[in-house]
């Protein structure tokens, strides 16, 4: 988690290194303070290199429709990093073909800006170059643009619709994450991508990069896929049930952030890791069951699931990292199994409010003698019981029970063509006889 927070506050560190200087008036004739190096005309603050004007500055109050092509005779061809940064008058903005070059964090936290053309030599779109752009509904991306970088819309709540370009070949992680109104993609002018179902993805299915915030109720991930990337589903309001394919290894950074309206995710076996803060604010999320496959689980991976009541976490598993299940109120027992080498601080057990951690003295944990568990608990003061059974074993025991429900569900999904085109009763049977059979199991294991 706190890998993450430092990747968000370093563009915010930047913006409050960059605040602009006030000046009187944005009509104020030029005037060269050097004539090599630094000039500003009342608006923008530029400096020379390599003989052409890079801006560097803008005045945190200036109102401002386009950026100059020229400035004493010199070509303007750069915007600076985080140049024009929380310049909060400018609503709309046009910038002119002569820039070929918009550096990081350029207009983070231009907040009433909400229409900017971008010129057609840029080919790439920097790392939090709109970030925090809350007004932002409208933006064209020149066909020129190859590469749209970290957090580049992060946080551009007011954006609906996006026009990918025509030679876009990479996106990169969290570039449209915590976008709560994107609903649509369009992804016909590229090669490399497709938007399918509400779905970006690469162009082979493997790779889900953004999905549309007005997905709705049960959600069957292709069968192709292999990750999910950073904030893919972050703030997809209306999940409710989500069905992963055994082609998934990794979910991402904040993949699924703020989808309040999630209650169960359904891994499946094949999946390796779950990212930091992938599940954060999930508040609607009861149950997790891991498969046997995996073996991380990131930093505030489900912080603040607040009606988390089960976790089933098997011998797979070799980390779980700091914070993992922080402000998870309801989740009052888990069981660490032997095969956990390593639990960050405040995994388990706490809660976060003003003053800090707060420890849940109810939290009862079942742990292997000698064990990472073991030392958890004594460290934090938690009480626990010590057993030497192997989990997995038992979990495979407790499955066998219920085999025969398990292997009239199989059956079923096997002779449909994919859980995508199961029928509606298959999947609905499917799904109350597995969470009946959960329930029995969850109940074993922790007694």
């Amino acid at each position: 988690m706190n890998h993450v927070i430092q990747k968000i506050l370093s563009c915010i560190t930047g913006l409050a290194m960059l605040m602009a200087v006030n000046i009187p008036s944005a009509y104020a004739v030029d005037s060269l303070q050097s004539a090599e190096t630094e000039l500003t005309d009342g608006t923008f603050t530029y400096e020379m290199v390599n003989g052409t004007y890079t801006i560097t500055k803008c005045s945190s109050t200036a109102i401002v429709g386009s950026i100059p092509e020229y400035r004493n005779g010199y070509s303007v061809t750069a915007i600076g990093d985080y140049a024009l940064s929380n310049c909060t008058a400018i609503g709309s903005l046009k910038i002119p073909d002569t820039i070929t070059s918009i550096g990081e964090g350029a207009f983070a936290g231009c907040t009433s800006l909400t229409k900017v053309t971008l010129p057609e030599r840029i080919d790439t779109l920097s790392n939090g170059i709109f970030m925090g752009c809350s007004s932002l509904s409208e933006v064209d991306i020149p066909d020129s643009v190859k590469t749209i970088e970290s957090y580049a819309f992060y946080n551009c709540s007011a954006l609906k619709d996006v026009e990918l370009s025509k030679k876009l070949v990479t996106i990169e992680p969290m570039a449209f994450a915590e976008c709560s109104s994107i609903e649509n993609i369009d992804a016909e002018n590229t090669d490399a991508f497709t938007f399918s179902d509400g779905i970006l993805y690469d162009r082979n299915k493997t790779t889900i990069y953004r999905a549309s915030t007005k997905l709705t109720g049960d959600v069957y991930i292709e069968n192709t896929v292999k990750s999910i990337e950073p904030g893919a589903f972050s703030v997809c309001a209306g999940i409710e049930n989500l069905f992963f394919p055994s082609s998934v290894e990794t979910i991402g950074d904040d993949a699924f952030g703020y989808c309040v309206s999630l209650k169960k995710a359904d891994f499946a076996r094949g999946l390796k890791s779950i990212a930091d803060i992938a599940f954060k604010n999930c508040v609607s999320l009861e149950s997790v069951e891991f498969p046997i496959t995996l073996t991380e689980i990131g930093e505030g991976a489900f912080f603040n699931c607040s009606e988390l009541k089960r976790v089933i976490i098997p011998e797979s598993v070799e980390t779980i990292s700091t914070g993992a299940f922080v402000n998870c109120g309801k989740l009052e027992r888990v069981s660490i199994p032997k095969s956990v080498v390593s639990i960050g601080e405040n995994a388990f057990a706490y809660s976060l409010d003003n003053d800090g951690y707060v420890l849940d003295k109810a939290f009862e944990m079942s742990v292997y003698s000698d064990s990472a568990g073991i030392k958890y608990a004594k460290n934090n003061g938690i009480s626990y019981s010590a057993v030497d059974k192997n989990l997995s074993g038992l979990v495979f025991i407790l499955i066998g029970v219920g085999g025969a429900i398990i292997i009239i569900v199989f059956a079923v999904v096997l002779m449909s063509k994919g859980r995508k085109s199961a029928s509606y009763s298959a999947r609905k049977a499917k799904k109350l006889a597995k969470e009946k059979e959960e329930e029995e199991n969850y109940k074993n294991i922790i007694e």
